[in-house]
């Protein structure tokens, strides 16, 4: 029998777990949290929570987090639309100069309210390294940003954000849904 994540409740699960209650903004109980066991189950409770429709995706969010990227680094930093890319390095992107604040005017003019600390040393970016780690982060911490007023969160929605905020939690992207949290993705 598989442990659910609760029973291992150490710093990583409480982190995920409190991850998709903001991102989300929802409240999971103690007794929903105890039968978590795979990313699936994690994904049909949130989809119930947030009355998500069982059907295609509508809104890719990691598209629509890169578009929005893209056309920020075109309108902010005037570059060419065709060198922002998903595997775009940011250290060739961002003027090294103006690095922080331009950095955040990206992430306003893309309809993020904040970005993800960058992470540098002896003028390198180690993380995020990519316009690519940005979208993670994006879909991860903003999802509502994403996601309009008028639109219904959709389950491949759902598990976009939940699947993000394993990946960014733990630096992990390769997992399936229905492996265990604790045996197979080594949460602890």
């Amino acid at each position: 029998m598989v442990a659910p994540i609760y029973k291992y409740m150490g710093l990583d699960a409480a982190k995920i777990i409190l991850g998709w209650e903001n991102a989300f903004d929802i409240r999971l109980s103690d007794a929903e949290v105890f039968e978590l066991r795979t990313p699936k189950q994690a994904i049909d409770l949130i989809s119930i929570k947030v009355g998500a429709l069982d059907q295609e995706p509508g809104v890719l969010l990691g598209l629509r987090a890169y578009h929005r990227f893209r056309q920020a680094f075109v309108t902010v930093l005037k570059v060419p639309r065709d060198q922002v890319r998903l595997e775009s390095k940011l250290s060739i992107l961002l003027p090294p100069a103006q690095r922080l604040t331009t950095w955040q005017t990206i992430f306003t003019k893309a309809g993020f309210p904040t970005a993800p600390k960058l992470v540098w040393g002896a003028g390198v970016i180690f993380w995020p390294f990519t316009i690519q780690d940005s979208v993670i982060w994006s879909i991860a911490y903003h999802p509502q940003s994403l996601v309009g007023a008028e639109e219904w969160w959709t389950k491949p929605q759902v598990r976009a954000v939940v699947r993000a905020m394993i990946t960014q939690i733990l630096n992990l992207d390769k997992f399936n849904d229905d492996d265990d949290f604790v045996m197979d993705i080594g949460i602890d």
